[in-house]
């Protein structure tokens, strides 16, 4: 388990400027008991009776406790959620202390001649948790919490029945003198402990003082005091005690009440002081992000004005400013890579650019090659010329139909590529397909089964797309099998999950199949090369990627089965558009 998190390194003291009128008022507020209690005991006829009703007075005090009991609560619960020790402890002095005033009030009211008094033990029980809490870590785990809080309740329970024996107690004459010194000595002590660990608190975390905290602690110091030269009940040093009793509590309860609207930022006790600053400490760290942005060194008057602002101490500063000029290096070097990156990207771009200027000026010498060889064709020929010619044209066509396939990819990859749609009559084309490769299909001593219904609806295609997609893969598959192979097209019409219906040609051929390492790449451009071919079934590797593009472009799927020796099969389903 780990520890809970130590309080603030030291650091210089801050000096940051406090309204002088605020700091006026607690002085008043702290010095009013002492110069109260100096002129009751230098002029006795100061010191008259303001007397009340025993039941008013009794009522008076039972209300002022039940109402510092539910502000104990109150802090107590809000401890409980931010997992304070110091709030917890606070809270738990407080609900103490006001339940004994509750019980000694209450049974002196039922007592028949009761003299009012408020058991000085009380207090000194709340001087004791207060020492406790500027001693206790402010944030706790969970189970750090838990233990803390059962520690804090077994040793309030005991306080709790120790004191309100000793407030009964001290009303037997001989017990009175001596419970009086003991109470007001741990009151004073407790007091002024809790007063320099909290002054020393505040001082390390350069945030400003939370006045009503520290003026309540004095206050009660100064209620114990009071109550050691005290004169009978209902004389101003009576009321003076009360005053210094119930103005202490009050004040440290709304010192924590009033960071319980703002449960997120510190903890209970230090919280309030923090919005008073809050302005100067964003500011400081405004500028140090500043300087941190720059990748600067720290400067000394920003050094200084971290600690003093911030709270920040030479190691934090130093880490920070190492921070800024790694921040510095980063940054730097993320500059230098994309300035890397922008000049590949514009290789690249030139390598394409030069790259479509030269297959888009091919087409030009190709069609007018394939031109002047189907002149040729035309021509009174031998049968070993006409052949020449035939082969000469077929694989001119070839490159022509490899040309418009990287155009087309290159469009596509670029989002230029826009389908030209109509009305596609799939036995019409399929049947053009097949008359382009009876040369091709008769010199190779292959067949070329067609299986297409001539009752096929038409379908929304781009028909010069399509035609390639058809004429690239009747191609690889004579292209890629022996002598004697038999290459079915095949296309019908299967309903879809959603009720309607797409359009499925196949090209299945019983040729040798494809290798299973060659499968998963077939569609990726140059994945279909290998050295298994023959020189004469050479192949660029861009067919089978135009048409997974082609396919893809109008919304459709292609696949391929394939089993060594036992041929391969494309499928390709285009759906209703």
């Amino acid at each position: 388990m780990s520890p809970a998190p130590a309080d603030p390194p030291s650091a210089p003291a801050s000096d940051q400027p406090t309204p002088r009128w605020v700091i006026v008022v607690w002085i008043i507020v702290v010095l009013i008991v002492p110069i109260a209690l100096t002129l009751v005991r230098a002029l006795p006829e100061l010191n008259c009776r303001v007397a009340i009703s025993p039941i008013l007075y009794f009522s008076l005090v039972a209300v002022v406790a039940l109402s510092g009991i539910a502000a104990a609560l109150a802090i107590i619960i809000a401890a409980s959620q931010a997992l304070d020790g110091r709030a917890l402890a606070t809270g738990l002095g407080i609900l103490i202390g006001t339940a004994i005033l509750l019980v000694h009030a209450l049974f002196d009211a039922a007592l028949p001649g009761a003299l009012p008094e408020l058991p000085v033990v009380g207090v000194a029980i709340c001087g004791i948790f207060l020492a406790l809490s500027a001693f206790a870590p402010p944030h706790l785990l969970r189970e750090q919490w838990r233990q803390q809080a059962r520690r804090y309740l077994a040793l309030g329970a005991s306080l709790f029945a120790a004191g309100a024996i000793w407030s009964f107690a001290d009303r037997v004459a001989p017990l009175h003198a001596a419970a009086l010194l003991v109470g007001a000595f741990v009151t004073i002590v407790a007091c002024g402990i809790a007063l320099w660990r909290y002054v020393q608190l505040y001082r390390q975390s350069l945030l400003h003082r939370s006045f009503r905290l520290l003026a309540g602690a004095v206050l009660l110091g100064e209620a114990a005091v009071t109550q050691l030269f005290a004169a009978p009940a209902f004389s101003i040093s009576f009321w003076l005690y009360h005053a210094a009793t119930i103005a202490g509590m009050a004040l440290i309860a709304s010192a924590l009440l009033f960071d319980v609207r703002r449960p997120g930022q510190r903890n209970l006790v230090q919280r309030a002081a923090f919005e008073q600053v809050r302005p100067l400490v964003t500011d400081a760290m405004s500028v140090l992000i500043e300087v941190l942005e720059r990748g600067e060194p720290i400067s000394t008057d920003m050094r200084a004005r971290l600690q003093r602002d911030a709270g920040l101490s030479d190691v934090q500063i130093d880490a920070l400013e190492r921070l800024a000029l790694v921040v510095e290096r980063e940054r730097q070097q993320r500059a230098m890579l994309a300035q890397l990156d922008e000049q590949l990207r514009e290789r690249v771009r030139n390598t394409t650019l030069l790259a479509q200027m030269v297959i888009h000026d091919l087409k030009n010498p190709l069609t007018a090659l394939i031109g002047f060889l189907e002149l040729l064709s035309a021509g009174d020929l031998n049968e070993s010329q006409r052949s020449l010619i035939e082969s000469a044209l077929r694989n001119g066509r070839d490159l022509a139909g490899l040309v418009d396939d990287l155009l087309d990819l290159i469009r596509y990859n670029e989002g230029r590529l826009r389908l030209r749609l109509s009305d596609v009559s799939l036995p019409v084309l399929c049947a053009e397909c097949a008359d382009e490769l009876t040369g091709w299909l008769t010199y190779e001593s292959k067949t070329l089964i067609l299986n297409v219904p001539p009752t096929l609806p038409v379908i929304r295609a781009d028909a010069r797309i399509l035609k390639r997609i058809l004429l690239n893969l009747l191609s690889n598959a004579i292209k890629h099998t022996p002598r004697g192979t038999t290459i079915t097209l095949s296309v019908w019409r299967e309903p879809q999950p959603d009720g309607g219906e797409q359009t499925v040609i196949e090209v299945a051929d019983t040729g040798p199949g494809i290798p299973p390492e060659r499968i998963e790449r077939i569609f990726e451009p140059f994945g279909a090369t290998g050295e298994s071919r023959s020189a004469r079934q050479s192949s660029t590797g861009l067919g089978l990627a135009f048409c997974k593009m082609a396919v893809t472009a109008h919304g459709g799927t292609i696949e391929v089965s394939s089993f060594p020796g036992d041929g391969a099969t494309f499928r390709v389903r285009l759906p209703d558009r």
